[in-house]
């Protein structure tokens, strides 16, 4: 994330405008970046004078947000080996003294100088300890030096992490670092998605919202769906709390924009800066080109909660009497209400959905009864519902079979022959 400082934007009442590039209209400073960069490969930091671009440009945070993106995904400072300051055989020597590397060297030093001046000696005799640590390893006294000193952040020599990139990427991925900047900053998203797969898009904003610990809520409207993805409103901290974690579920999504064959065709986004609150619109002609950092991880085992990781692994390992289990099977819409259950259990043609209902908040359950009955209305007959026992006054006369778990020290005990009952066959 860019430091807010080095972000150019307006604001205009409660609205804030980001300032994001365009290619190939504002080529030329990032192109003079990328080849002050390649200019300085392999030199120490503090010979690089990463003030003289700030002279480049009228506003000085453009360059500042460049510089850092430069360094947060093309170039990095490394660290010298100690295999750069010594030839083979005074390695061999270091070696047969445990000392294999420049934090090895330190840790040596230190303690012989605990050992034979007891932790500490005064600066007018530093160069006479040099001289008789050099003696004592056979290394010149300035080697010594080069050593203990080669760690620090201003020693460290910068490098580039894979090829030069090009304009366009750096323009990309810093237009992507603004943007995710006031994601952090904010307390609520709305994404308008069109595309062919809304349905998968829908499975995987639940996924990532789950594995990020944020809420959201889904709408289908027009062929498009809406999210609106917000942090839990029982926890406290600073109303931003969760920016990160939004941020994160937003980044995966445009990751996977390509596959899923999606667009995202409006962003709102609530940002809170110094108590106030502010308004982000980006609609499909203002949203920039953006480069997401990383890839996209791919974590089958990761399940909301304990009690679903228990159930499927649990299933998924024994497939009770023939049945197999589908996490998220489909979605499944109904006007602008869309709903995915948790798991399909599946035996040849035969499906039945089962949905886990564990959350504590009253609202949720209550809002849980109501997507249930919506989908008896429409026709769905094969539903199986596994609630904690805590909500059993929410669903004693559910619409669907209930199977009721409960937590027994640290493990759910879970009736695994009572839904076997309420499957068909």
């Amino acid at each position: 994330m860019l430091r807010l400082q080095y972000i150019k934007y307006q604001i205009k009442g409660t609205r804030l405008l980001p300032y994001f590039l365009a290619a190939p209209l504002d080529q030329a400073l990032p192109q003079r970046l990328i080849d002050y960069f390649e200019t300085h490969i392999e030199k120490i930091r503090e010979t690089i004078d990463f003030e003289e671009p700030l002279t480049w440009a009228p506003d000085n945070r453009v360059v500042r947000a460049l510089v850092a993106t430069l360094l947060n995904r093309f170039y990095s400072f490394f660290a010298h080996q100690l295999e750069e300051f010594l030839n083979q055989s005074q390695l061999t020597a270091l070696k047969r003294r445990g000392i294999a590397s420049l934090e090895d060297f330190r840790l040596w030093f230190w303690q012989y100088v605990q050992d034979h001046h007891g932790g500490f000696f005064p600066r007018e005799n530093r160069q006479k300890i040099l001289r008789t640590v050099s003696e004592t390893l056979g290394l010149s006294a300035n080697s010594i030096e080069s050593l203990l000193t080669a760690h620090r952040e201003e020693q460290m020599l910068l490098q580039r992490n894979n090829s030069p990139p090009s304009a366009e990427q750096l323009i990309a991925a810093y237009n992507y670092e603004v943007f995710e900047t006031f994601l952090y900053y904010s307390d609520s998203v709305n994404l308008t998605i069109s595309g062919t797969s809304l349905g998968a898009t829908a499975r995987s904003l639940l996924k990532y919202t789950k594995r990020y610990g944020v809420l959201v809520e889904l709408e289908s409207l027009d062929n498009t769906v809406r999210a609106t993805i917000a942090g839990p409103q029982v926890f406290f901290g600073r109303a931003t709390s969760f920016g990160w974690n939004i941020a994160q579920v937003i980044t995966h999504l445009l990751q996977e924009a390509p596959s899923l064959k999606i667009r995202v065709e409006k962003v709102s986004i609530d940002v809170i800066l110094r108590d106030r609150h502010y308004n982000v619109q980006l609609d499909s002609k203002s949203i920039p080109v953006l480069l997401p950092r990383g890839q996209i991880r791919e974590d089958m085992a990761f399940l909301d909660s304990r009690v679903e990781k228990q159930f499927y692994w649990s299933w998924h390992n024994n497939k009770f009497r023939g049945w197999d289990i589908i996490r998220e099977p489909e979605a499944f819409i109904f006007g602008s209400n869309l709903i995915i259950p948790d798991f399909a259990l599946v035996k040849g043609e035969q499906r039945v959905l089962l949905e886990i209902i564990g959350y504590w908040r009253e609202e949720y359950t209550q809002k849980k009864r109501v997507q249930l009955e919506l989908l008896k209305q429409q026709g769905l007959k094969h539903m199986i519902l596994l609630v904690d026992t805590k909500h059993r006054k929410y669903f004693s006369k559910s619409i669907y079979p209930v199977v009721f778990y409960r937590l027994r020290g640290k493990r759910y005990e879970i009736p695994y022959g009572k839904i076997l009952k309420a499957l068909p066959g």
